[in-house]
């Protein structure tokens, strides 16, 4: 499918449509959970927690948030962790919901509040994305334990990424990118067709950990 006739399927796709999904999402694959980089070969980067900041970020203490609050929101969540349920669907309390999607160059993404529109050309969590569980007994990962930018529990499985309309060449994966706005942040890139970014450090995939807290943690992201 090419990248012009998914955006068109989409942007015809009712509204309806989409909230269909969220039920089924929230209980497939890895349930609610959190994520962190999946990079066994790297100390560095292996169980780095993934925090939404405009995009997956890692080196990130807690996720970026919004929340109106009094009077419209007399009560705003204080939860610290960015949240999915099932296949990425955002856990937030914002009317409506919010939804997640691989932009066109790579850039991992959310849209905003009340939002189910995607980007031209940008692929939708349903498009790209295996989840591969891990084993019950997984032990807990190699990585910093004292540090809060490190969840170093044992995954319950991790996602990897690879796009439907890629050429018989393309490999896809995902990779830890300088931030675009942010000189020193670092955010998770998957590897589309036209993703061109250097100086990146290759991920096998995002580990998912089972999640327990508040929910939903923020209003929105």
């Amino acid at each position: 499918m090419t990248s012009t006739f998914r955006s068109l399927f989409i942007a015809l796709l009712p509204l309806a449509s989409c909230h269909s999904h969220i039920a089924t999402r929230q209980n497939e694959g890895p349930g609610l959970h959190t994520l962190t980089a999946y990079a066994p070969n790297n100390t560095k980067y292996n169980g780095l927690k993934v925090e939404y900041g405009g995009y997956l970020n890692l080196f990130q203490e807690k996720t970026g948030q919004y929340c109106p609050g009094p009077p419209l929101v007399p009560n705003c969540p204080n939860g610290t962790d960015t949240v999915f349920a099932g296949t990425f669907y955002p856990s937030s309390m914002v009317p409506g919901g919010q939804e997640f999607f691989v932009d066109v160059d790579g850039a991992t993404r959310i849209t905003v509040q009340h939002s189910h529109s995607f980007p031209p050309g940008s692929y939708p969590y349903y498009y790209g994305w295996t989840w591969t569980a891990l084993s019950s007994n997984a032990s807990s990962i190699s990585c910093p334990s004292n540090s809060t930018l490190y969840n170093c529990g044992a995954p319950s499985g991790y996602f990897t990424f690879k796009a439907p309309d890629g050429p018989p060449s393309y490999q896809g994966g995902l990779k830890a990118c300088p931030n675009k706005y942010n000189t020193n942040g670092t955010s998770v890139y998957a590897v589309t067709p036209l993703f061109n970014l250097t100086g990146c450090v290759e991920l096998e995939g995002l580990a998912t950990h089972t999640y327990t807290g508040v929910n939903p943690p923020v209003w929105a992201y």
